[in-house]
Formats: structure tokens, C-alpha cells, sequence
């Protein structure tokens, strides 16, 4: 009995391929659990998400991505990389005032940066909070992100 009604699913599948018609799994998926996926690069962390969504082992996954990167005429990059202060926002600082340089300069600076600030570095939290100012007359979200990382203190550090 191979009923359109029939209550076996198996009975449905083999209809639905044998008249040609593949059923949408993913569609059906879609309708049934509402889920959105966000996964930004960790390259442009720093300026799209919250500084309370980012957990300890986010700086692992930054430092990994940073280990593979470079910054042409850094000479010291690596150091900044590795999580020294000074370096690094400097390097950020430079990145930054570059006239026609590219934003992904910026960003494997940055990352850097974040990195530091998700360690509790004060004149870290500080200097993304002044970048993403800077960047609130072109992006609206970075004068938000500004201002959550004045306030916010990381629970590991």
C-alpha cells in the first residue's frame, strides 16, 4: 500500500525520488529551526563584535590567525603579535594613519590590539575604543562597540 497518506516516511521518500522530485532537507531544516550562524573572520573581531561576546579562548583563535600574517615594513610585527603592548599598538597606530592602505593592514593590526585588550590591558581597551570612535562617522555599529570597551573588564583577566 503505497498511499499518499501512507504513515510509513520510508513510503514518502521512495515516492518523492522515484516521481523525480528531491524533498529540500535544508529548506525543510530552515523552516523547522530558526538558527543563525555568525562566524566573521577573527580578523575583523575588533570591529564587529561586543567585547562581552568574546571568551578566553577567542585570543588563542586571533593569535593563531596572527602567527600566519605579517605586516609589510613591521619589522618588529611579530613581536606585536606575541602580545607586546607597546608593539603592537603602534604598529595599530601606523596602520591606522596610513593614507590608501588597505583595511586588512588595519585589521591583522587590530587583532593584535584585541587580543591584548581581551587580556586586560587597559591602554589596549582604550585604544580600540578610540579607533572604533574614529570609525563611528563611517560605520554606525563602531561608536557602540566604542563605548562597551570603556566599561568592559574581561572576567579572565
Amino acid at each position: 500500500m503505497h498511499s499518499k497518506d501512507s504513515p510509513n516516511p520510508s513510503d514518502r521518500r521512495t515516492r518523492a525520488y522515484r516521481s523525480g522530485g528531491r524533498p529540500d532537507f535544508l529548506e525543510r531544516a530552515r523552516r523547522n529551526v530558526p538558527v543563525q550562524v555568525v562566524f566573521p573572520h577573527p580578523l575583523s573581531w575588533w570591529r564587529t563584535r561586543r567585547p562581552e561576546q568574546f571568551k578566553e579562548v577567542d585570543i588563542y583563535i586571533a593569535r593563531f590567525v596572527l602567527s600566519k600574517s605579517a605586516i609589510i615594513g613591521e619589522a618588529h610585527w611579530h613581536l606585536g603579535a606575541a602580545g607586546n603592548p607597546a608593539i603592537a599598538i603602534n604598529v595599530a597606530r601606523r596602520a591606522n594613519k596610513r593614507r590608501g592602505a588597505s583595511l586588512v593592514a588595519l585589521d591583522v593590526a587590530m587583532t593584535a590590539v584585541l587580543c591584548i585588550a581581551l587580556e586586560g590591558n587597559i591602554e589596549a581597551k582604550l585604544f580600540i575604543a578610540a579607533i572604533l570612535h574614529q570609525r563611528s562617522e563611517v560605520d554606525q555599529i563602531s561608536g557602540e562597540l566604542s563605548d562597551r570597551w570603556l566599561d568592559f573588564t574581561p572576567p579572565w583577566a
